[in-house]
């Protein structure tokens, strides 16, 4: 992560929030923060809800750690109602994922 360019938050919705292994690496910024600034970052995020508020917690959770990091958010990529991986494969959320890596 220290060398990367780019950081990529993968995650499923559980209970409006990030996964705890997610939530476990990101705690663990906390001995490395100031190497970790200034890099790119993106969220990747599935939901089986569909609820125009289903990502309200975790945006939120993310642009406070983005502003916290200083990092420079290139996007986000929410998917509702995905609750499968076919459902995710066959919406229009992998394209927006495509044209976000293709845009780096």
């Amino acid at each position: 992560m220290l060398e990367a360019d780019l950081l990529v938050l993968v995650t499923p919705l559980y209970y409006y929030g990030m996964s705890a292994q997610l939530k476990i690496i990101v705690d663990r910024f906390y001995s490395r923060t100031e190497r970790l600034h200034h890099k790119k970052s993106l969220l990747l995020a599935t939901a089986w809800n569909t609820a125009d508020w289903t990502f309200t917690a975790l945006d939120t959770h993310y642009q406070t750690l983005v502003r916290y990091m200083q990092w420079d958010n290139v996007g986000a990529v929410l998917a509702t109602g995905c609750g499968y991986r076919s459902a995710v494969e066959n919406s229009q959320f992998a394209d927006a994922a495509y044209k976000i890596g293709a845009s780096l």
